[in-house]
């Protein structure tokens, strides 16, 4: 029993010391033994928990220094002072921010030079543009908000579907939703030929359609192509028709104004024509009686047929008359 009690320790021991190992290589895989450090610069951040002396930092994900001093300035930010390597050009628009890599999340500086047309920042100068990004305790507490939110509608589908009732409502539309499911297949199945055919259509329907624009598709383009200048000559003929109707508006005007007057005189017309028609109607005048006394009327057809009777006898006695005066001047 002893024997296996020691086997455990020295294994125990083992594993914890190649974990320990493996953590010293992952925090110092970074570490440049460097005879000449670099230069300078500083960024100020809002926040850097987490960031210690000594975090590398990087471009592009690639170690060009590390965090040589933090400290705390007025205001509550903190300015941290970075070495950077000679051969890294950092321009006035480079920027900084706190990143976080590795499973342990260890902090890093992430450095953007900038772009490469603008000054470059000096020894000593200072990163303008630092961003900080969200810590782990602001993720927790939005991750709190959204458990307590789920937590909330898991207690009202609780209290919805909870008890008997809910339970016979949930059972109610399962049963519902497998008859439908069931109609719906049943219909399906009655309808197959139905909608083969009407698949058969459409098939039929989008070939045409392919067709008919093939067809037509040097038509189109030439139609298309054609917009612009029927555009250009619809604007010029609006721009003559306004042209015209501001060159012509007192003609218009004086032409509406005499059409306005002329239809003033037809109407006065018709109404005195009206008036006479009533008039007429109304037996008033030679011609009322002539139209509305009916022995009036025969009286005057009579004379008029006896005046046409006078004319038929006097044009048949005219030629005896021309002869009768030749004669008496031939005598």
């Amino acid at each position: 029993m002893g024997k296996y009690k020691t086997e455990f320790w020295v294994g125990l021991f083992a594993v914890i010391g190649v974990f320990t190992a493996l953590y010293m290589v992952h925090r110092t895989g970074d570490l440049k033994f460097e005879r000449h450090p670099g230069y300078r610069v500083a960024a100020t951040f809002s926040d850097v928990s987490g960031l210690d002396v000594g975090d590398s930092v990087r471009i592009a994900g690639v170690y060009v220094g590390k965090v040589e001093e933090i400290r705390l300035e007025k205001g509550g930010v903190a300015r941290v002072a970075l070495s950077v390597s000679n051969d890294v050009v950092l321009h006035e628009d480079a920027s900084a921010r706190v990143g976080t890599y590795g499973l342990l999340g260890d902090r890093f500086v992430s450095v953007d030079p900038g772009s490469p047309e603008l000054p470059r920042i000096e020894p000593g100068g200072e990163i303008r543009t630092a961003r900080v990004p969200e810590s782990m305790d602001v993720f927790l507490e939005r991750l709190s908000l959204v458990a307590a939110d789920i937590k909330k509608v898991t207690e009202s589908l609780s209290n919805v579907l909870g008890g008997p009732e809910g339970e016979k409502a949930l059972r109610d539309i399962l049963t519902n939703t497998q008859e439908l499911t069931r109609d719906l297949s049943q219909m399906a199945k009655e309808n197959q030929a139905e909608i083969r055919r009407i698949t058969t259509n459409l098939a039929d329907l989008t070939g045409e359609m392919q067709g008919v624009v093939s067809e037509n598709r040097e038509a189109v383009r030439k139609t298309m192509a054609a917009l612009p200048e029927t555009a250009e000559n619809l604007r010029g003929v609006t721009e003559e028709a306004r042209r015209f109707l501001q060159e012509n508006r007192r003609n218009l005007t004086e032409t509406v104004e005499q059409l306005r007057l002329a239809s003033e005189r037809l109407n006065a017309s018709l109404e005195q024509i009206q008036q006479v028609s009533r008039k007429v109607q109304a037996g008033e005048g030679t011609l009322g009686k002539l139209v509305q006394d009916e022995a009036l009327y025969e009286e005057a057809k009579n004379t008029l047929v006896e005046m046409r009777n006078l004319i038929e006898d006097l044009r048949e006695q005219a030629p005896i008359s021309a002869f009768v005066s030749v004669g008496g001047a031939a005598f």
